[in-house]
């Protein structure tokens, strides 16, 4: 059966813990998993033209039509967690950016599945290859995990557990100067009574680097597995509007 908000409150309320507060930090742990292309010449961002180009890459609500909107805006306590996580990996620091643009989330109601997208730009494409390089390291998919973990059990309710495993996802972007992929299987159980009930969630974080900018993609769906097809349509509309956009 299929788990949705009306059947399982906690579900959704966890859906929404890793769909919307992690969207930065997947960005903060960019799991470099390959590169597409080597790192390409494109045109210099300034600090005056990075937020309309990480705007201008985003996911916005034509893209998702059949799915309901929430506002998504980036809070003190995603750039707070930002920071613990950039300092766990060694990536470069959230304040050197020079814009972010984290799309609304798309998913409200009934729907089992929360998809947002989040884009970053750097001062130089260098800066983006060290964030990628220093995150392939040892201790990026462990602090990842590890914060994830402590959100979702944060938000958990009296009665429910869960457990939490990360392995990297084949990629689904082409056409970038890097690429990352990693899913996020986790097992909740919600125990009444005498009677446990466990429901998979699976959160996916893909993204690329292009130019000066970092741009992450986030699926988190209940009940069964993110759609790859899906996954691999939004990440080349992403691709594509950063090539518009950066050159």
């Amino acid at each position: 059966m299929e788990i949705t908000a009306e059947s399982n409150p906690p579900l959704t309320r966890l859906r929404r813990t890793v769909g919307l507060g992690v969207g930065a930090l997947a960005l903060a742990g960019l799991l470099a998993l390959g590169a597409d292309a080597a790192l390409a010449s494109h045109r210099t961002i300034s600090r005056s033209q990075a937020q309309s180009v990480a705007v201008a890459i985003s996911l916005r609500h034509s893209d998702l039509p059949t799915l309901g909107q929430h506002s998504n805006p980036i809070t003190a306590q995603e750039r707070s967690l930002n920071a613990q996580l950039t300092a766990c990996i060694g990536g470069v620091a959230e304040s050197m950016a020079l814009a972010e643009a984290q799309s609304p989330s798309f998913g409200a109601g009934s729907s089992s599945v929360t998809i947002n997208s989040d884009t970053e730009i750097l001062p130089s494409a260098a800066l983006v290859a060290n964030d990628l390089a220093a995150i392939t390291g040892s201790r990026g998919l462990p602090c990842l995990q590890a914060e994830l973990g402590r959100q979702l059990r944060a938000s958990a309710a009296k009665g429910e557990t869960l457990t939490i495993h990360g392995a990297p996802l084949p990629s689904v972007v082409s056409g970038s100067d890097g690429t990352f992929a990693i899913r996020f299987s986790v097992v909740v159980r919600a125990t009444s009574g005498t009677t446990t009930v466990s429901v998979p969630l699976y959160a996916d974080f893909i993204g690329f680097a292009y130019g000066q900018a970092e741009v992450s993609l986030d699926v988190v769906q209940t009940g069964s597995k993110p759609s790859a097809a899906i996954e691999r349509q939004l990440a080349a509309l992403l691709v594509a509007r950063a090539r518009a956009a950066i050159g």
